[in-house]
């Protein structure tokens, strides 16, 4: 098993009925349930943002971007929308600190 890197999401959707869509199929949805139905053993999304514009963003732990791919396709939301996955050598955050340095990101 590779290692989990992070890695930062920037979604749209395909066209805006599938916005309708994916809203649609989450009504009723909790937060426990969306994660839970976006995880497997290669990859997480561990954040989630989305508001009233074409683009949305999500934070995932993940072997790499192929695992990231097969969780959307799982899930029946890559046809829906593109993704462009940037993996995050670093990552830092104020629920988390640890106050060890900071990776270097062209390391």
């Amino acid at each position: 098993m590779s290692k989990k890197k992070h890695f930062i999401c920037t979604h749209t959707w395909n066209n805006p009925e599938s916005r309708k869509t994916v809203i649609e199929n989450t009504k009723g949805m909790t937060d426990k349930m969306f994660f839970e139905a976006l995880k497997s053993e290669k990859a997480e999304t561990l954040q989630h943002w989305m508001g009233k514009d074409d683009f949305f963003f999500c934070h995932w732990y993940a072997e790499s971007e192929e695992a990231i791919f097969e969780n959307l396709e799982k899930a029946g939301f890559n046809s829906l929308m593109m993704t462009l996955p940037n993996e995050m050598p670093r990552f830092v955050s104020i629920y988390n600190i640890t106050n060890e340095e900071m990776k270097d990101p062209d390391e």
